[in-house]
């Protein structure tokens, strides 16, 4: 029996009608015709454990720092467990397993993990699916590979999770063991990607609140009609490239009403301007949060729906070009969608059908399969309106338009120059089929068209004029901008040779990923939204400036660190790097920002009092508030809690058992004693987590980490037991 595993319902169900239709079992699809079950994820099924998994007593200390296992533990994630034995009853019966996750690293990812965990290594294949239309699943279903040809991939997103595994969890608990200690009480977050994306929306907010209005100044004159302004010398200038003072501006401006000035130069050049490109899913964010106010998450969830119901090309696509084998679908998608009309030619060859600069997926395209009888909502249709209309305009005539420039010099001063552009359209083509919001921007400089010129000609200046205008403060991230901003990453770093090495290839993130983070932003309080603006919070502001108070722990907000790991992450899919190499590199990071983030001084020390800890005699023992607003001591290095005892460490705090702390009622069934050599009872602590203690000495231990059975680590021992 063949079996096929799809990441999620929809999937598996357009792979069995496409073979033929089956009967729908409990999980799966049976198509006993053709020896086939079909069967499904819900992403993904299985999760990692958690740091405190690894680490006796089941709290991670700083000393534990940074939690590096052996090997990762995975298990069926609680709303997973009955699909996961679904998948595990089908595989014992199966003799060859097609992986028909999405096209993409963690489609791979999320089968092929369940394989090791489900005992199975039997024959495995691939099936790639970039659409569901019946027929492109037909297709994909006649070229299915071997999913040893995917290794790579699979290989890269296991680096992906792991990498985040281990900065992102081992990062986010040494900065709140550091800020716990000094008294900054919850959980702090920090991640491989949301940290640096976090910083980019602050330096915007500073860079926004710290704006100084500045006035500046542009001369401008009329010759005969044609409006040319004066290109202002660089010594005038300020760093920005604008001019200061009015004065200078003014002392010219008398100087030319009545003056002749001579055409130095003058060009006349057409162009052209043909459709965008499809929409890569970044492209498609950015373009809905601009036209439709949408978050990038709204644009994914449409863009997913429109793909599950067929109609659209798979959404989660780095790539804006098409395969030229689908070119000859076109004009029956054209027609099918009745976008066939004025100023579209089928036979019409856009630049974005090269098959040679296909990667993985290709651009987001319509199917040609028709809205009727699809459940959408009106954000979803807005979307699909928006591909259709890409789509029908790369079938459009290009753009023509015409370009003019004059360069005009003072007669009596050849060095006061003068510029005049227009650019005309001649056909507008595609570009006519645009709003006025969708239209790029034109020139400043750019006039009414100008007449044919001779050098050499002189005119005479009827008008001189001072312009002043106002300096205008960037504006914040919107979800579109900032994911522009998170692919164009180089942009935000100075060091030339990085830049350019990171211009043609790195981002934060993934397109896949990058909605995902932003609203990780939002729930954890870093960031909020305010209509289509994104603002980092008070929360966020403060750890970017926590962070890059020290030099070992800024890197982390460096845009610059995360994209380098990108690349790496892109070099271990094409076989250019190896998982383990880049693994150690990882495990290096993580030991490094951890050390850091556990010594940086965050908070000024001077500020705060700290106690001896009467447990394990460290200095690192702070007042602390409760939920309920008591106060009460707690040590950063041993986690032992104690009552307030007039500003110091009172009574030591512990956890009983929830049942009584009695030893009558105690479970003796521990491992014996290692001092009196007594069975130890079995306890819980109100976290419901195992413990035992000796009803005779008093101690208490965890169990150990590689047998929950022995004991482990010895709790620091209770004051009055010390002195037994």
């Amino acid at each position: 029996m063949r079996l096929f595993i799809a990441e999620k319902p929809s999937v598996a169900a357009a792979i069995a009608d496409a073979l033929g239709g089956g009967k729908k079992g409990s999980g799966f699809y049976d198509l006993p015709s053709v020896d086939t079950k079909v069967t499904w994820c819900y992403g993904h099924l299985l999760e990692q454990a958690q740091p405190e998994y690894y680490v006796e007593g089941g709290k991670v200390l700083p000393n534990h720092l940074p939690v590096i296992p052996d090997v990762f533990k995975l298990s069926p994630r609680p709303k997973a467990a009955d699909q996961v034995k679904v998948i595990k009853s089908l595989l014992k019966e199966a003799n060859e397993v097609v992986n028909a996750g999405d096209a993409d690293r963690e489609g791979q990812l999320l089968v092929d993990e369940l394989f090791p965990v489900l005992g199975w290594n039997g024959k495995t294949s691939r099936l790639w699916l970039s659409s569901l239309d019946a027929e492109s699943v037909k297709l994909a279903l006649a070229k299915i590979k071997s999913n040893s040809d995917y290794s790579r991939i699979y290989d890269s997103a296991l680096a992906r999770q792991r990498a985040d595994w281990l900065i992102s969890l081992n990062a986010s608990i040494a900065l709140s063991r550091n800020l716990q200690a000094m008294g900054e009480q919850g959980a702090w977050s920090v991640g491989r990607v949301q940290t640096p994306t976090l910083a980019l929306i602050t330096d915007r907010d500073a860079a926004i609140k710290n704006f100084t209005k500045q006035n500046h100044y542009l001369l401008e004159i009329t010759l005969d009609g044609i409006v040319a302004r004066w290109s202002i010398p660089e010594e005038f200038l300020n760093e920005q490239g604008l001019l200061l003072k009015e004065e200078i501006a003014q002392q010219l401006c008398l100087e030319l009403v009545g003056a002749t000035l001579v055409v130095s130069e003058f060009a006349c050049k057409p162009g052209t301007r043909s459709a965008p490109m499809p929409f890569t899913l970044g492209t498609l964010q950015a373009a809905t949060s601009r036209l439709l106010g949408l978050s990038a998450a709204q644009t994914l969830a449409a863009a997913q729906t429109l793909y599950e119901a067929k109609l659209t090309t798979y959404p989660r696509t780095d790539c804006a070009y098409l395969p030229l084998e689908m070119f000859s679908k076109a004009n029956q998608i054209l027609t099918d969608l009745g976008l066939i009309g004025e100023g579209i030619d089928p036979k019409r060859q856009h630049v974005a059908w090269n098959t040679s600069k296909v990667e993985a997926h290709h651009g987001i395209i319509p199917t040609g399969v028709v809205t009727k009888g699809a459940n959408l909502d009106s954000n979803t249709i807005k979307v699909f309106e928006l591909i259709k209309k890409s789509f029908a305009q790369l079938f459009m005539e290009p753009e023509s338009f015409e370009v003019r420039q004059a360069k005009f010099t003072l007669d009596n001063d050849p060095s006061k120059v003068f510029l005049a552009k227009s650019r005309t359209v001649l056909v507008a083509g595609w570009s006519g089929s645009e709003s006025d919001e969708q239209q790029e921007d034109g020139d400043s400089t750019s006039f009414s068209q100008l007449p044919d010129l001779e050098k050499g000609r002189a005119l005479l200046c009827n008008k001189a004029e001072v312009l002043s205008k106002e300096t205008a403060p960037l504006k914040h991230y919107t979800d579109g901008t900032l994911i522009a901003a998170m692919k164009s990453v180089h942009k935000y770093i100075d060091d030339p040779k990085l830049k350019e090495r990171l211009k043609e290839t790195s981002g934060l993130g993934t397109e896949a990923t990058r909605a995902a983070m932003l609203e990780a932003l939002i729930s954890k309080g870093y960031v909020e939204r305010k209509g289509k603006n994104l603002i980092a919070t008070l929360k966020g502001t403060q750890l970017i400036s926590w962070l890059r108070k020290d030099v070992g722990t800024a890197t982390f907000a460096q845009a610059a660190t995360t994209a380098l790991q990108e690349d790496a992450l892109a070099d271990i899919a094409m076989g250019r790097l190896t998982l383990d190499a880049f693994l150690s590199s990882v495990k290096d990071t993580a030991r490094l920002l951890c050390s850091a983030l556990l010594n940086a001084n965050f908070i000024d020390l001077a500020t705060l009092t700290f106690n001896v800890c009467p447990a394990c005699h460290g200095a690192k023992c702070i007042l602390r508030t409760s939920k309920s607003g008591g106060t009460y001591h707690a040590c950063a290095e041993c986690c032992a809690r104690f009552a307030d005892d007039s500003g110091k460490p009172g009574k030591q705090f512990e956890d009983l058992p929830k049942s009584s702390s009695s030893s009558s009622k105690a479970n003796l069934k521990g491992p014996n004693c290692d001092q009196c050599n007594k069975p130890t009872a079995s306890l819980k602590t109100r976290a419901d987590k195992t413990y035992f203690r000796c009803m005779s000495c008093g101690i208490s231990w965890w169990p150990g980490y590689k047998n929950s059975k022995e004991l482990g680590s010895k709790w620091p021992l209770r004051e009055g037991v010390a002195n037994q």
